[in-house]
């Protein structure tokens, strides 16, 4: 990309981020999520990868807030809490100046552990800190998703959003390392896609299996990587995530949005009613 193309993709992204700004400040979360969104297909527009992870990081965040102002005991804490994502938002506007993706990494790490204090109910606020048990699960999902692959390629399976579901309770009791929130992270949009290519591949009450399994490998081969590393490197895994998100909104464009209600939807953030949300 020249640098003229590059200061146009700036220029139109950082509006998008202004966008989220403003509606933040009006609480309007859900309206958030579609800017994220949007904020993805300019990326994909620009194929511009070194620019994503914001929106990658207000589609999650948002969905906490949607949680909070959801339940009547939470929503008391509505302004504390958005004080922790404007913290996040400005610096993400202030990434722009350098691109520094391990900063912007690092700081949404650090929102996760301050959103993290608010978010956790009467039951979470039993459990201790303990990254150490965080890592050890996430490694045993990792190797139940690889032992377990055939789930994924069944008929009205929720294999997916079985293993997010105790990712988000093992990282919201007992917090977690900056490597299980990117895996996280991972598969939270890969869940996402697989529901177009679930979508695509399933027709007349059939699915085809072989077809699904072949459009999914260079994802879950990926999974099967990660799982062997105690460190990531960073720039490896932001373009490894730029594919699924890249794939993910070039799906939305062939096949409009998918009225689903799963919970795969269901982030960081509090567990509540499924909802429909523009994917």
């Amino acid at each position: 990309m020249s640098d003229k193309d590059l200061d146009l993709a700036i220029k139109i992204l950082q509006q998008d981020i202004a966008t989220c700004v403003y509606l933040f400040e009006k609480d309007d979360f859900r309206l958030i999520n579609i800017i994220a969104n949007r904020y993805l297909e300019n990326c994909l527009i620009f194929n511009q990868y070194k620019l994503f992870l914001p929106g990658v990081f207000i589609k999650d965040m948002v969905n906490d807030y949607i949680g909070i102002i959801s339940n009547p005991e939470k929503r008391k804490t509505i302004n504390s809490a958005k004080a922790i994502g404007v913290g996040l938002l400005s610096r993400i506007q202030d990434s722009f100046k350098d691109l520094n993706e391990e900063y912007l990494w690092k700081e949404f790490y650090k929102y996760n552990l301050n959103i993290n204090e608010i978010l956790r109910d009467d039951i979470s606020i039993h459990y201790l800190k303990n990254p150490q048990f965080s890592s050890l699960s996430f490694k045993f999902l990792l190797d139940y998703i690889e032992s377990h692959e055939d789930y994924l390629y069944m008929i009205n399976n929720k294999f997916l959003e079985g293993i997010l579901d105790i990712m988000v309770r093992v990282i919201r009791n007992h917090y977690s390392n900056l490597k299980e929130l990117m895996v996280y992270i991972y598969i939270k949009f890969l869940g996402f896609l697989y529901q177009y290519i679930y979508h695509e591949n399933y027709s007349n009450n059939q699915l085809d299996k072989e077809k699904l399994k072949k459009d999914l490998s260079i994802y879950f081969k990926y999974i099967i990587y990660l799982k062997t590393k105690k460190e990531i490197d960073t720039n490896d895994f932001n373009k490894n995530l730029w594919e699924i998100i890249k794939k993910w909104r070039e799906m939305y464009i062939i096949y409009k949005g998918l009225s689903i209600e799963r919970d795969v939807l269901i982030p960081l953030g509090l567990r509540r009613n499924k909802t429909n949300i523009q994917k």
